[in-house]
């Protein structure tokens, strides 16, 4: 037998059981430019930008999938300024879901704490959260502490934003509250959710002879680097 009729094919089949019976069940969006942008591609968001609030970019279509999440492994990366490469993993799913760059992926499966700043609004009304809350451990300004379920409430995404999945801190009947545009922290647990930086390979094809008559060519699984999205997005 001769060189060239050895062969060695990837098995997409193996590979794909291996996502349907090992991979978290995820929801993935699309990024696409914002028509804000000054300039296609390096130009500079409108900050108050209603559509995408100053990030360049929105998410639609959202759709479940399922991927295997990896990590970088136990060893420090860094990046070419010496920055530490946190919360970044490898996300791989089926070659049908052409993630690209910037896109979204939300962890259903797990549940990872998240704290921010947040100034008061108008006495009574609500607070925008960057996240859902699943739940909130703490929010307190300088001076008080104020509870869950006393002096303030947590609400869902408004059906009219289905997409950006936003919380909000309701104060709403409360006397307990901080002044209009004092600041307050809060810590809540979320959902994970990931910002694709980098295609380990953006064309990564092949072609198979594996169970076919003749060569046929193959898309194979997408490989993407992903990293939590408020260590990449304002």
């Amino acid at each position: 037998m001769s060189w060239e009729s050895q062969r060695v094919d990837f098995q997409p089949d193996e590979f794909y059981k291996v996502i349907e019976q090992k991979g978290y069940e995820t929801q993935w969006e699309k990024a696409i430019m914002c028509p804000c942008l000054e300039k296609d591609r390096d130009g500079q968001p409108n900050p108050v930008c209603p559509l995408c609030e100053g990030k360049g970019k929105f998410w639609y279509d959202p759709k479940t999938i399922k991927g295997i999440m990896t990590n970088f492994g136990t060893q420090e990366r860094f990046t070419s300024n010496g920055e530490i490469i946190s919360g970044t993993s490898y996300f791989t799913t089926h070659a049908v879901n052409k993630i690209g760059f910037w896109d979204r992926v939300t962890m259903y499966n797990s549940i990872i704490r998240f704290s921010q700043v947040i100034e008061k609004g108008d006495f009574g009304g609500k607070d925008k959260l960057r996240f859902t809350p699943i739940n909130v451990n703490m929010l307190r300004s300088v001076k008080t502490v104020y509870v869950l379920g006393v002096d303030f409430t947590t609400i869902p995404a408004p059906a009219k934003d289905p997409l950006n999945e936003i919380g909000y801190i309701d104060w709403s009947g409360s006397s307990n509250q901080p002044m209009r545009g004092e600041k307050y922290t809060v810590d809540y647990l979320i959902h994970p959710r990931f910002i694709c930086i980098d295609l380990v390979n953006v064309l990564r094809d092949t072609q198979i002879k594996h169970k076919n008559p003749g060569i046929a060519f193959t898309e194979m699984p997408v490989r993407a680097v992903v990293r939590l999205e408020w260590f990449v997005l304002p």
